[in-house]
């Protein structure tokens, strides 16, 4: 028996609560509609609305920056059960995700198939349905990153009654690239200004960089990395910081991202309904400001591996505030002990990478949690490293490397790597991957960094204390359990087991 769901992108969006995905994942949509350009881009613009998940606020929204930062040795604290290795195939956040990624890859679908029935110019469509199958392919490069191999949904059009089991993760990632082949020659290969935050080519090869170094394929690495050098259109701030700051999202250095804005209802594709303060909190001082959630929490070791003097050390954290007391309150020693010129003290930091708009205005935040933050998928200091990264392992290091890595360094007011010390192959690639922590931590690079670089195990386990192994964590927790409700719908899909 089949089953008919009628989906309007853009203006009616009928989908399955987050609990219930899989059921839509059987059913037959139909599409209908589509005529005028200003319909096409309406409808896109749901699909660009599914990155933020059905869950307010879901995938990129919040939840798969939990998902990738919080079960690491970045942060401590917030989702306890992701932080500590306890949570199981009910995770709320794991479940909403995975339920947000798959309406992404339906929406995409149904625009994919039926974009040529409106009455536009052949380029117009061949470049929104592109732009589709970039998202399409991000979906199940995210499905994949935390699952493995996952089902593979090719069509809009399905049987309710068809129990299909998950696609080899060759397989998945091949159809990666796939899509991504078929989406780069009808991209535009700079950002339209009449469309902010649309997807460009630059975002589809760094896709695909960002595959091939998961893959740990290092001359496919270099060789995006030089396309999307070579298409001259991106280059890192002068201040760090800079890439922060709320509005300045259509920057040099962002490649693609999630432009939000404080307006729950926001609908358009630079202005997206926004995430929660739960990722842009303790901006504040406590005693003019009301609320701060407090999820988000640095790692002491992460804090105290900067260098004092690193741009992105002295203006990205909160080294200090006034909590609602007046007392001045900030981390522990890294020994975890207090330090005397602080009133209170605690065994994290605060981050300051995503700001509240409202903070210092006296506002309670308990009600208006919509922060406004870029929320980044991709930004050019990820190919610099990437290429660096690549060509360590292809001939050690060299001039070249270490050029790349400086780029980076040297914007946050650090030498040359090359003269802090003398490196090989080996301490070379352990550079590169510090370098990576401390610029992009808290944006959801970790977690996969650990798995490539061998010590997600070892890094984690030690995290919160000096010598204890606390954290239960193993090698099999790599991949995430597939969500039990999901399991249940579907008894062909098999689980990931971890014991």
């Amino acid at each position: 028996m089949k089953k008919i769901l009628v989906l309007i992108i853009g203006m009616t969006l009928v989908s399955s609560c987050n609990d219930a995905l899989e059921e839509d994942l059987y059913t037959s949509p139909s599409f209908s509609g589509l005529e005028t350009k200003e319909d096409v881009e309406g409808a896109l613009t749901g699909v660009y609305a599914a990155l933020l998940g059905d869950s307010n606020p879901g995938y990129y929204g919040r939840n798969y920056l939990y998902i990738r930062e919080v079960p690491t040795d970045n942060l401590v604290g917030g989702k306890n059960d992701l932080d500590r290795f306890t949570f199981d195939d009910n995770q709320v956040e794991l479940r909403r995700t995975y339920s947000d990624c798959y309406s992404l890859v339906l929406r995409a679908n149904l625009l994919i198939e039926n974009v040529d029935a409106a009455n536009i110019d052949a380029g117009l469509k061949a470049k929104y349905k592109a732009e589709a199958k970039y998202l399409l392919a991000l979906a199940y490069y995210d499905l994949s990153s935390m699952f493995g191999g996952v089902v593979l949904i090719t069509s809009s059009v399905n049987d309710i009654s068809a129990k299909p089991e998950r696609t080899p993760l060759e397989d998945v990632e091949q159809f990666i690239f796939d899509k991504l082949d078929e989406a780069i020659p009808s991209l535009s290969p700079s950002k339209d200004l009449d469309r902010s935050g649309a997807v460009t080519v630059g975002a589809a090869y760094t896709l695909k960089l960002k595959l091939h170094l998961r893959r740990k394929e290092w001359s496919k690495v270099d060789e995006m990395a030089d396309l999307i050098i070579g298409l001259g259109q991106y280059s890192l701030l002068p201040n760090v910081e800079d890439l922060y700051t709320i509005g300045n999202s259509d920057n040099s250095e962002i490649i693609f991202s999630v432009k939000t804005t404080g307006d729950p209802l926001g609908k358009g594709l630079g202005a997206l309904a926004a995430g929660s303060t739960d990722i842009a909190q303790h901006n504040y001082d406590f005693g003019r400001d009301y609320w701060g959630f407090g999820t988000y929490r640095i790692e002491l070791p992460v804090y105290y591996s900067f260098d004092p003097s690193d741009e992105r050390f002295i203006k990205l954290f909160r080294h200090t505030y006034p909590d609602r007391g007046g007392a001045i309150t900030g981390p522990k020693t890294l020994d975890r002990q207090h330090p005397p010129h602080l009133d209170k003290s605690q065994p994290f930091v605060y981050c300051e990478k995503y700001q509240h708009p409202l903070a210092g205005t006296q506002t309670d935040l308990r009600s208006d949690i919509y922060h406004a933050n870029t929320l980044f998928v991709s930004r050019y200091a990820e190919v610099l490293l990437g290429k660096a990264e690549a060509l360590n392992e292809l001939t050690g290091p060299s001039g070249e490397v270490y050029g790349l890595i400086n780029q980076v360094r040297n914007r946050s007011n650090l030498p040359n790597l090359e003269t802090t010390g003398t490196f090989d192959q080996t301490s070379l690639r352990d550079a590169i991957f510090q370098e990576r922590q401390w610029e992009f931590f808290m944006e959801g690079y970790r977690r996969e960094d650990l798995i490539r670089q061998g010590t997600f195990v070892s890094k984690i386990m030690y995290s919160h204390v000096l010598s204890t192994p606390l954290i239960d964590v193993k090698e099999c927790d790599q991949l995430f359990p597939i969500p039990a409700l999901e399991i249940q719908l579907n008894p062909n899909i098999t689980q990931n087991i971890c014991e």
